[in-house]
């Protein structure tokens, strides 16, 4: 089903499982896809490999999205690649876990720069994209379950999240009325390669905890994004979906009480 033939969605942090999954997803439905990633580049041509022969094109490019000028560049770029753009997914992010009192001011930076001001500025490009374009547009943020529920360790990045969420409850009351939705997604635990590189019982400890009995996938994020972005999601402005199984609803102890 090729819902998004004739679509352009860009897509940032496609170096990661999550962002790959949403560009390949995209990709899949016909979309054409302008998908940014930053440094490592292993993940990024497994992507292209995935994408070959599928109905929608990929382009990738390399920017540091800590820039703000390189935001107005991406979206010039990928208005020179394929015409305009119609998706925005601001998917890049940085995790740093912590004590709160260990935190320091590198730390904070790191965080911010990329999560909460990359993401404002990325978006602030992409809108006025789509208000030159004249046609609506969707617009997703990427925050987490981090950003809901109060976890030990996660003062500086639980907070970045958090500001997301409202963020795009704000955006989507400002950009509504040139037909722009703008959503967010809480992210819970998702399963990929460095979780389990940090800790191989990952699946089944954050399982345990879920009502579902199981850990998210990336496809689970990228199919709900999906949706965000599909004729079916017109109306869903502003809000934030969250995708944990219902984690957030059970209130387990925060990672750092149970190791304690």
């Amino acid at each position: 089903m090729h819902e998004y033939q004739g679509k352009v969605a860009v897509v940032t942090g496609v170096n990661r499982e999550i962002g790959a999954a949403i560009a390949h997803l995209f990709v899949a439905a016909g979309a054409d896809v302008y998908a940014a990633f930053h440094g490592e580049r292993e993940r990024v041509e497994a992507l292209i490999q995935e994408c070959a022969g599928l109905t929608g094109r990929l382009t990738v490019s390399d920017c540091d999205l800590r820039d703000t000028a390189a935001h107005e560049a991406l979206i010039q770029r990928a208005v020179a690649t394929y015409g305009s753009v119609d998706v925005f997914v601001a998917n890049a992010g940085v995790t740093v876990f912590g004590p709160f009192l260990s935190m320091t001011e590198s730390d904070y930076d790191t965080v911010f720069d990329l999560n909460l001001k990359g993401t404002f500025f990325g978006v602030q490009a992409a809108a006025r994209q789509m208000i030159t374009q004249g046609r609506g547009g969707r617009i997703v943020l990427s925050s987490s379950v981090t950003g809901i529920t109060a976890m030990a360790g996660a003062a500086v990045y639980g907070t970045s999240k958090a500001a997301l969420r409202h963020l795009a409850s704000i955006l989507g009351v400002e950009l509504g009325r040139s037909g722009i939705t703008v959503n967010a997604i809480a992210i819970g635990a998702t399963i990929n390669d460095r979780n389990l590189a940090d800790n191989p019982e990952y699946a089944s400890l954050w399982g345990a905890l879920s009502p579902m009995g199981r850990v998210g996938t990336p496809q689970d994020v990228a199919q709900t994004v999906r949706y965000l972005c599909s004729d079916a999601a017109q109306l869903v402005n502003g809000q934030t979906l969250t995708i944990d199984g219902g984690w957030t609803l059970t209130s387990p102890l925060s990672a750092g009480e149970r190791q304690q």
